[in-house]
C-alpha cells in the first residue's frame, strides 16, 4: 500500500480533470462571446473580461498544482487555520469602502478579491475536520439539543459545528451578501448526511413552504364570508394554523391511546407556537427589513408583480434570450440579446451567463450543459461514498453541496424560478474570486480522492 507521502498520480480521477478543463474552457469562450469588443479582439487582452478570466484561470491552475503536491495530512492539519484566516478577512472587509452598497471586496488595482468566496473553503475544511475527529465522535458534552417544549427533543446538533456555520454566515450577511449567505445553508445537507439535522432539514422544507405562502399573501386582505370582518393575509394564515391545530387535537383525542396523547399534545402546541412566530417573523422581515429592490425580486419570482419592462426587466430579458435560441441556437457569437453590444440582458457574463450560452446553442446546448453539471454532481457523490477517510467524505459532500446550490440557483435565476441574488455558475461566470475558490475546492477534492487508499490520521 502506498503511504501518504507518495506523490504518485496513479489514483487521480482523470475524468474529473477533463470535466474541469471542459467547463473552464467553455466558460472562457462563452465570456469572450458575451463581451466581444471589435476594438479589443485579442483573447488574452487584459482590458477585457475574458483576458482577466484567463489570468485568474492561470492563478487557479498554479494553486491547483501546488495543492496536488501537498501532503494530504497537511490539508487536514491546517484546516482550522484556514478557517480562522477567512474569518479575519470577513471581519476586515466590513471596514472597506462600500461598492454598490456592499462591503464585500478588497480592491487590488483593477482586480478585486471577495473573502466570502474563500470562506466556503474554510468552512468546508473545518467542518470536515471537526466531524471526522475521534474526540468529536466520543463527546456528548458539546451537543446542543433543540426542543419545541421541555421533554420534546427536536434534534441534536454538535455546537462547534453549528457555530462554524453561523459565524461566517452572519459576517457575510452583514456585508450584506444575501446570495452567499444562502449558499451556507448547503452545509445543512452535509450535517444531515453525517447523522445530524434530520429534523432540521424537514423543518427547513416546511418553513420554506410556510414562508412562500406568507410572502404571497403578505400584502393581501380578504373578507370572512358572511361577516363584515376584514383580515390581512398573514392573519388568515395564523387562523388557518389554529384551525388545523384544533382539528389535529380532536383527531389525536379520537384515534390515539390515552397514554400516548400527552407528548403529541405538547408537540402540537409547540408546533403551533413556532409556526405562528415564524409567520410573523417572515412578514416583519419582508415588510420592515428587506430593501425595496429585494422585495421586488421576491415579488417577481412569486408572480405578485407583472412589470416586464420595468422591475421585471432583467428576468424578462433573460428568459427572452433563452427562448430566442430555439432548439439549435443562433450559433457562436451570434447572440442578438445576451451580448454586451446589444445590452438587452444585463450581467450577461456573470449572473446571466447561462442566457448567452442558451441563445447561441439553443435547447440542445442548454440541455447538454445541464447534463455536464449533473454528471459532475453525481461524480462528486460517488467520490464521497468511496472514501475510507471520514474527513475526505465529509469534505466531498461539502463541495457537492456548494456546487449544487450554485448551479441550481444560477440557472433558476436565468429562467425566472429564483430571485436574482448574484450567484455565479461554477467555472462559467466571470469572476476571479469565484474561479479561484471553486478551483481550490475542486483540486483539494481531487488530491484527497487520489489518496483514498490512505486513511488520514
Amino acid at each position: 500500500m502506498r503511504n501518504q507521502n507518495d506523490s504518485s498520480f496513479a489514483d487521480l480521477d482523470w475524468s474529473m480533470v477533463i470535466i474541469y478543463f471542459l467547463l473552464v474552457g467553455l466558460g472562457i469562450t462563452n465570456i469572450y462571446s458575451s463581451v466581444y469588443d471589435p476594438e479589443h479582439p485579442a483573447l488574452f487582452d487584459q482590458i477585457t473580461q475574458h483576458g482577466k478570466q484567463i489570468t485568474w484561470l492561470g492563478i487557479s491552475l498554479f494553486l491547483g498544482i501546488t495543492i496536488m503536491f501537498l501532503e494530504t495530512s497537511f490539508i487536514k492539519k491546517y484546516a482550522y487555520w484556514f478557517y480562522w484566516v477567512t474569518i479575519v478577512l470577513l471581519v476586515a472587509v466590513l471596514f472597506t469602502p462600500p461598492v454598490n452598497g456592499a462591503r464585500a471586496w478588497f480592491g487590488i488595482g483593477a482586480f478585486g478579491i471577495q473573502p466570502a468566496e474563500f470562506a466556503k473553503i474554510g468552512v468546508a475544511l473545518a467542518l470536515a475536520k471537526y466531524l471526522s475527529t475521534t474526540d468529536h465522535l466520543r463527546s456528548r458534552g458539546l451537543q446542543i439539543k433543540f426542543s419545541l417544549l421541555p421533554g420534546i427533543t427536536f434534534t441534536r446538533m454538535p455546537l462547534p459545528a453549528l457555530l462554524m456555520l453561523i459565524i461566517p454566515a452572519l459576517l457575510i450577511l452583514a456585508q450584506p451578501d444575501a446570495g452567499t449567505f444562502i449558499i451556507f445553508t448547503s452545509f445543512i445537507l452535509v450535517l444531515y448526511r453525517e447523522g445530524y439535522a434530520g429534523n432540521i432539514l424537514l423543518f427547513l422544507i416546511i418553513a420554506v413552504i410556510i414562508a412562500v405562502i406568507t410572502l404571497v399573501v403578505a400584502d393581501s386582505s380578504f373578507m370572512i364570508p358572511g361577516l363584515k370582518i376584514k383580515l390581512s393575509g398573514k392573519t388568515g394564515i395564523v387562523l388557518s394554523l389554529v384551525t388545523l391545530s384544533i382539528i389535529f387535537y380532536f383527531l389525536i383525542r379520537s384515534v390515539v391511546l390515552p397514554r400516548n396523547r400527552p407528548p403529541l399534545y405538547r408537540a402540537l402546541i409547540g408546533s403551533l407556537i413556532v409556526a405562528v412566530i415564524f409567520v410573523n417573523f417572515i412578514e416583519i422581515g419582508y415588510s420592515k427589513i428587506l430593501m425595496s429592490h429585494q422585495k421586488e425580486r421576491i415579488d417577481l419570482v412569486l408572480g405578485k408583480i407583472d412589470d416586464p419592462d420595468g422591475k421585471g426587466y432583467n428576468i424578462n430579458r433573460a428568459k427572452a434570450a433563452i427562448g430566442s435560441g430555439g432548439f439549435f441556437g443562433k450559433g457562436y457569437m451570434k447572440a442578438t440579446l445576451a451580448n454586451e453590444n446589444q445590452g438587452h440582458v444585463p450581467m450577461q457574463s456573470t449572473d446571466f451567463i447561462f442566457c448567452t450560452w442558451s441563445e447561441e446553442w439553443g435547447f440542445i446546448g442548454s440541455f447538454s450543459l445541464v447534463l455536464i453539471y449533473t454528471f459532475l454532481l453525481i461524480k462528486m457523490i460517488v467520490i464521497a461514498e468511496r472514501q475510507r477517510s471520514d474527513f475526505t467524505r465529509i469534505f466531498a459532500y461539502c463541495v457537492t453541496g456548494i456546487f449544487f446550490y450554485h448551479f441550481m440557483i444560477n440557472v433558476g435565476m436565468a429562467i425566472g424560478l429564483a430571485p436574482v441574488i448574484g450567484i455565479p455558475l461554477p467555472f462559467f461566470s466571470y469572476g476571479g474570486s469565484s474561479m479561484m475558490s471553486f478551483s481550490i475546492l475542486y483540486f483539494i477534492l481531487l488530491k484527497l480522492d487520489a489518496e483514498r487508499k490512505v486513511v488520514l490520521q
